[in-house]
């Protein structure tokens, strides 16, 4: 339920045990655009600038300084002076906050940004709306696993089978993100095709052989026109749902 997500200012401290979720609408912030882009690195200015559409700026811009703002209250860091650096697979991440160990991973679609933060390991999130223009079973026959693919294959009302493509796409989404190689890791590696999916274990294997890494993954509400996942490393971390305080920015 959209009531899962508690307005709170100011952020509260990241407590270990728990992830924090927040939420962003770009309708929200729409007269803040000057004060997210001083929150910047020039790196991250010329970045943000490269984007040929407005909403991917945003989207970048946003996003990366609403991130910033956060990690620099757990830190107790100005938020500029904050390295961000990209992982041997591209993951964002940040090697070391002033002694602190912050994973997080951040996530859009449309006017939505979603940012988590955990102090116990990696942490992925996505999240798509449903309106986006696709050809979901060919996409589904290149990208999911056969069980997938037949299970939607057998909806037959097209509006379920749209949305039930994205919930696939978001619970697995989420869990390349936490596991941190991305689409080197293949999406029909592994399966997400149940009915409902809170905390569902999901083995990550780079190889036949190999223990692979266990993620637990949870679908989220954020909207009725939305599909969005979360996937952790243990099924023991509550999700505190929060939206972002934009008076922060003032």
């Amino acid at each position: 339920m959209l009531s899962d997500w508690k307005p709170i200012d100011p952020p509260p401290p990241l407590e270990a045990g728990e992830v924090q979720l927040w939420r962003i609408d770009l309708a929200d912030s729409a007269g803040l655009r000057d004060r997210f882009t001083t929150l910047l690195t020039p790196s991250e200015q010329l970045h943000a600038s490269r984007y040929r559409l407005a909403q991917a700026r945003d989207h970048f811009s946003v996003g990366r300084a609403c991130l910033r703002t956060l990690l620099g209250n757990l830190s107790g860091l100005d938020p500029r002076s904050i390295t961000i650096t990209t992982g041997v697979h591209g993951k964002p991440e940040s090697p070391n906050l002033n002694g602190h160990s912050i994973a997080f991973n951040v996530a859009h679609s449309k006017d939505t940004i979603l940012i988590a933060l955990s102090r116990n390991g990696p942490v992925g999130v996505d999240v798509e709306y449903f309106d986006r223009p696709t050809d979901i079973m060919d996409v589904a026959k290149h990208n999911f696993t056969e069980t997938e693919t037949s299970s939607l294959e057998a909806i037959a009302d097209a509006e379920t089978r749209h949305r039930t493509f994205y919930r696939y796409w978001t619970r697995k989404e989420a869990v390349l993100k936490a596991d941190g190689r991305g689409l080197i890791a293949s999406l029909a590696s592994f399966d997400v095709s149940f009915e409902s999916l809170h905390q569902h274990p999901i083995r990550m294997r780079e190889s036949k052989d190999d223990q692979g890494k266990l993620f637990f993954v949870s679908d989220l509400t954020v909207g009725i026109e939305a599909a969005a996942a979360i996937a952790l490393e243990s099924p023991d971390y509550p999700i505190k749902q929060l939206i972002f305080p934009l008076n922060l920015l003032w």
